[in-house]
Parts: structure tokens; C-alpha cells; sequence
């Protein structure tokens, strides 16, 4: 064994003996926590724990220096706790107190020091269907020591490779409540009921798209019990019945069940309906939207409810149930489940084409959240294509949102867009008094250079190998005729890519604008609402993919001047051919003797000449460029 190696079997007893030292001093045993919780029927009291720490761990930890210990203990303290250490026979004692005026103090001291929103259900009972308290958490006072052992671990390097459950353990829990004692388990659950309450509560609740909502509780008893109680819980239940609700009674088997409907314009009055119904002030439902910043065209809705099913249930039977469930339409996507108390016992979900339907079995009363997710589309797009003069061709992408689309999606969706675009391409957003429009303007010098830069913007990338864009603008050469010239694009513009699962509500619009001038025309009748004015083609359509044919006239202008000079030409040589007529006989009778007698180069005759000769010369010249259409 070499040196080295040595070392590290020397540091590894080291090690063994330090955790020896900590743990094994007591024979191996860990710390025990006692708790007493004492309160009163208002939830007022104090929750007591406390450990003791072995006169060996004191020793071998701390050297026995009570004013560290003491000191360190106060110092990292919670400040909703009142903490001390004290020296007695057997070691140290660390106490540790929380005083609360009620429920919610309770849980919210608690829910600081766990930093995590607690499970607590209290309940105390006096209705014509039970009697008595309950309490229940989902927490040990062993969960409240976690600060300690960070203490520790800063303190001391003897505890930095231990964790909570290696140093504390649960120990004896009591619960005074009124002046009576009871022992429970580590998780705090007593109860002292007499119930006529009933088996199960069912809540559904049916969210409408106009914000309204419908809700049906259904209320089941078994005949004994409702035998017990008479006419009096047929009383009851009817009484809770709301103004315009429904009322209904049916035996199943051997149960009775009490069904309640009802409908809601709002969260406000259906919070209140549901706090009269279930005959409590505890009831919530909230819902908050947000934007997936993975996807633009995505949001999440989080749906928190608690409906408090106390007044009628017994949740310290075992087989009591309290089911909630929440029908969405079919357009939101389920994605979580989860309680914020941590009484859920399970859940599932349903789709049909009308609903997505929650299904959640709680005990007790929980508060819990459903996520959802569903796509936000976009209202409308417009697309604008302008031909300019020259090779200049410029696109304008305009995505338009509701307000309320925008205040949901529009940061994330102003980053995807900048994130595909290139460094000329221009973005702008305006408002106006219900929409938000961003508008992408994209310029090339040709249509290859357009169609480019227009794939790559929708697609986020572009396959430089293959052999079209999946945007892509045709067309673009001038075809000329005598008296016309004739401009024609194809324009085939892919937004599936761009849109993913979204879609547009209303309506995608394209155009396109050819120079002043021109009369254009579509070449195919392939969309709705085809539109022309003046230079600007319009249409619409709800395909993801465009394809627009077009073409846009001008007159020829060089064309017809050349046509008008070859006519003018041709009249004027045959005009100059007449007039000469005459000078041309004689010249073929008498040649050279007929010369020496005219006189051609003088007066009007040489402006016939001359005008003659410059006229066959256009006419040949015209000739040949009409002939090789050039024009």
C-alpha cells in the first residue's frame, strides 16, 4: 500500500469515528422529538417540541459550551418560533414554541417554517348531522427541525454529511384540546364525532366559454341514517336550495340522494352559491392564465378550488368521500393534477368531443389545482406582397390578436418572432382599440431572394439542399407583346409551419400590389372574396397554405411607337414614290439624258427626295425590329 493510499484509509476511520462520535455515542439511537399541542375550540393555543441532545453528543459536538449551543439556537431560530436550550442531567434540552391566535395564523407560521403551504383540516362540529372536532395535518414536528440540522451543519463539519432523518425521530405526540388529552401518531389525526353525516358529497362544476358556470351537487346517505334523522335532513337539504336552482330526491339502492343544480353569470356568485349549498364561508375558485414560453401560440390555465364539504361529512370515517368534478370544453388539454394541502387522494380525466372532464376523490376538504393547457389562435393575418419598380419587392406579414390574446401570448410571441427573423427585416407592433398587430416587413431583390428570406422566417430554418423553399414566389419576367406588357408571379406562401397547432379565427388575407398603372387579374379562382382595385389584387382564405396566381397589364408603349412608325414610314415612302413617279419613268426611258434635263436637287423635289429616302430607311429599320419583336 503506497502512500496515498494510506492517506485515505486514514481519513475514511477518521470519517467513521466522527460519525461514531455523533451518532453512537447514545448507542446508536437518534434524537426524539415530543410534541404537545394545546388549543381550544377557536384554534387558539401553543404547539410545543422538544429534544433532548445527550450529554455525549453535547460533549463531543458542542464541548460542552451551553452559551454556544444557546446562542446558535437563537440566532437560527425561525421568528415565528420561540426557542431555548437548557442544560439538565441527561444532556441539553432544545425547546422549541409556536403560539397561534387561530386557524390561519397557524398554518401560515407553520407554512414559513416548512416554506411550503401545510396540510391542516380543522374542524369543530355542532349541526343536526354531527357533533365533535377533528383534526388532521399532513406534516410531522420532525419536518419542523430541518432549520436545526442546517444550524448544525453550519455550526459544526461533524453534520455536513447528515441529514434530517439521520439525527431526529418522532416521538410522543399529544393534542389537548379543550381541556382533554389525546395521544396520536406522528402526523397529527384525532377526532371525537357523533355523525348522522352523510356517505359521499359529489360537486360538479361546468365551466362555460361566455364565463358562466353550472353546478350540481349530489348528496348520498344511507337509508339508516336518513331513517335517524326523519324529515329533518329533507329539510335541511331543500333549505340550501338557491333562488332559480333545482331540487330533486331519488333512492338508489340502499341510499338516498339529494341532488341541487344550479347556474352562475360569474367566479364571484358562484363562490357565494357554493358557500350558501355546502353551508360554509370556505369555498375558493380561482382561475390565472399565463403563456407557454415554449410556444407562443400555447397558454396554461390554473384552476385552484376548495369546497368545503364539513357541514355534511364525517372525514374521520374511512370510507367517507368528497368528489370533485370540473368539466372544461374539450378545447383544453389536462396536463396536472395536484394538491396545495396535500389531502388528494387520487384523481383521473376524461375527453369527449364536448368535455375534459377532472375527476378528484379528496379527504378532507382539499385545496387543489388543475392545470390545462390549450392553443391560442391567432384572429387573422394579413399578407401583403408589393411589386416595385425595378427588381425592389417588399412583404409585409401582419399577425393580428385580440386584446386579450395579446395581454396572454404577445411577449412571447414578439420573441419568436424577432428570434426568426434577419438582421433587415423590420418589426413593428401596433394597438388599436381591440386588436394588437405585429408586422413583419421583409424586402428582396428578387423573387428567389424573397422567397428565401420568407421560408426561413415561417419555417425557423431552411434546407439549403432542397430543391424549392417551402415559401416560394414564381414568376417576375416582363413578357411583352406589340401593344401589351404582361407581369405574372405565383406565390405559394406554407404557414403550417409558423401556425404548428394553432389556427386562425377569423380569416387569412393576401394581396398583392403591382405598379401604378398596371390592370391585373387573378389567373385562378381558387379563394373567397376576390377583390380587385385599381393595381391591388385581395383575397381570402382559412388554408394554412396559399397558393395566388396573378398577372398585371401595361400598355406597350415602345411597341406602338414603332408600329405607329412603321405605318407612318410606309405612307410617307409610297407617298414619296407617287409624287416622284414621274421622275422615276423618265429616268428608266431615258436615263442619264433625263438627269441632265430634271432638276431633282433643287426645290420641292429634293424635299420629296429626302423625305422618301429617310422614310424606307425607318420603314426597313421598324421592319426588321417588329419582325425580331423588339419592343
Amino acid at each position: 500500500m503506497n502512500a496515498k493510499d494510506k492517506k485515505k484509509w486514514f481519513l475514511a476511520v477518521i470519517l467513521c469515528l466522527v460519525m461514531w462520535a455523533v451518532c453512537g455515542c447514545t448507542g446508536g439511537k437518534k434524537m426524539t422529538i415530543d410534541t404537545t399541542l394545546e388549543m381550544d375550540a377557536s384554534f387558539k393555543g401553543t404547539r410545543t417540541m422538544s429534544t433532548l441532545v445527550p450529554a455525549s453528543i453535547f460533549r463531543q459536538a458542542f464541548k460542552s459550551d451551553l452559551e454556544a449551543l444557546q446562542s446558535m439556537v437563537t440566532a437560527k431560530c425561525p421568528s415565528t418560533l420561540l426557542c431555548s436550550a437548557d442544560e439538565t442531567d441527561q444532556g441539553v434540552e432544545i425547546t422549541m414554541t409556536l403560539a397561534f391566535a387561530n386557524l390561519k395564523d397557524y398554518t401560515n407560521k407553520i407554512g414559513q417554517i416548512l416554506g411550503k403551504t401545510p396540510g391542516i383540516y380543522y374542524e369543530s362540529s355542532d349541526s343536526v348531522f354531527k357533533d365533535g372536532f377533528m383534526l388532521q395535518e399532513n406534516f410531522t414536528s420532525r419536518d419542523l427541525f430541518g432549520w436545526l440540522v442546517d444550524a448544525l451543519k453550519e455550526e459544526n463539519s461533524q453534520f455536513s454529511d447528515m441529514e434530517l432523518e439521520d439525527i431526529f425521530e418522532n416521538g410522543k405526540n399529544v393534542v389537548s384540546y379543550n381541556g382533554q388529552t389525546y395521544e396520536t401518531e406522528s402526523q397529527i389525526h384525532v377526532e371525537e364525532i357523533e355523525s348522522h353525516a352523510f356517505d359521499s358529497l359529489s360537486v360538479e362544476l361546468t365551466m362555460n366559454d361566455d364565463g358562466s358556470f353550472k353546478v350540481a351537487l349530489n348528496f348520498f346517505v344511507n337509508q339508516d341514517t336518513y331513517y335517524d334523522m326523519g324529515d329533518n335532513m329533507d329539510e335541511v337539504i331543500k333549505g340550501l336550495l338557491p333562488d332559480g336552482g333545482v331540487y330533486d330526491v331519488t333512492n338508489v339502492n340502499e341510499q338516498r340522494v339529494y341532488t341541487i343544480e344550479f347556474s352562475t353569470y360569474n367566479e364571484k356568485t358562484l363562490i357565494s352559491q357554493l358557500n350558501s349549498v355546502l353551508h360554509t364561508d370556505k369555498c375558493e375558485f380561482k382561475v390565472t392564465e399565463n403563456g407557454d414560453e415554449a410556444d407562443p401560440f400555447k397558454a396554461r390555465k390554473d384552476i385552484v378550488m376548495y369546497l368545503d364539504g364539513s357541514y355534511f361529512l364525517d372525514f374521520g370515517r374511512a370510507d367517507t368521500e368528497l368528489v370533485y368534478k370540473l368539466n372544461v370544453s374539450s378545447d383544453y388539454a389536462f396536463d396536472s393534477c395536484e394538491s396545495l394541502t396535500g389531502f388528494l387522494k387520487n384523481y383521473s380525466f376524461d375527453n369527449s368531443n364536448k368535455y375534459t372532464s377532472i375527476f378528484m376523490n379528496v379527504g378532507p376538504s382539499d385545496k387543489v389545482q388543475v392545470s390545462l393547457t390549450y392553443a391560442v389562435d391567432i384572429q387573422k393575418i394579413r399578407i401583403a406582397t408589393k411589386v416595385g419598380t425595378g427588381d425592389l419587392l417588399e412583404r409585409e406579414l401582419n399577425f393580428i390578436f385580440s386584446s386579450d390574446q395579446a395581454e396572454l401570448v404577445g411577449e412571447n410571441f414578439e420573441e419568436r418572432l424577432r428570434s426568426r427573423m434577419s438582421e433587415d427585416m423590420v418589426l413593428n407592433q401596433t394597438e388599436s382599440e381591440n386588436e394588437t398587430t405585429y408586422t413583419v416587413r421583409i424586402e428582396a431583390e428578387s423573387p428567389e431572394e424573397l422567397s428565401r428570406k420568407t421560408s426561413l422566417f415561417l419555417d425557423g430554418s431552411i434546407n439549403e439542399d432542397a430543391e424549392e423553399y417551402t415559401s416560394l414566389l414564381t414568376g417576375g419576367q416582363m413578357k411583352k407583346k406589340l401593344k401589351t406588357k404582361t407581369l405574372a408571379f405565383e406565390d405559394r406562401i406554407n404557414l403550417e409551419g409558423f401556425l404548428g397547432s394553432a389556427s386562425v379565427n377569423e380569416k387569412i388575407e393576401y394581396s398583392i400590389e403591382y405598379p401604378k398603372g398596371y390592370t391585373v387579374s387573378f389567373e385562378e379562382n381558387g379563394h373567397s372574396d376576390m377583390i380587385t382595385e385599381n393595381n391591388v389584387l385581395t383575397c381570402t382564405t382559412k388554408d394554412s397554405i396559399i397558393i395566388v396566381k396573378s398577372k398585371g397589364e401595361i400598355t406597350n408603349y415602345s411597341g406602338i411607337t414603332q408600329l405607329l412608325l412603321w405605318w407612318i414610314s410606309l405612307i410617307a415612302a409610297i407617298l414619296s414614290f407617287v409624287i416622284n413617279l414621274r421622275h422615276i419613268a423618265g429616268y428608266i426611258r431615258h436615263r442619264e439624258k433625263y438627269l441632265m434635263k430634271a432638276d431633282l436637287f433643287k426645290g420641292k423635289n429634293i424635299v420629296f427626295m429626302t423625305i422618301g429616302v429617310v422614310a424606307l430607311v425607318v420603314w426597313v429599320f421598324t421592319s426588321f425590329r417588329l419582325i425580331l419583336r423588339i419592343y
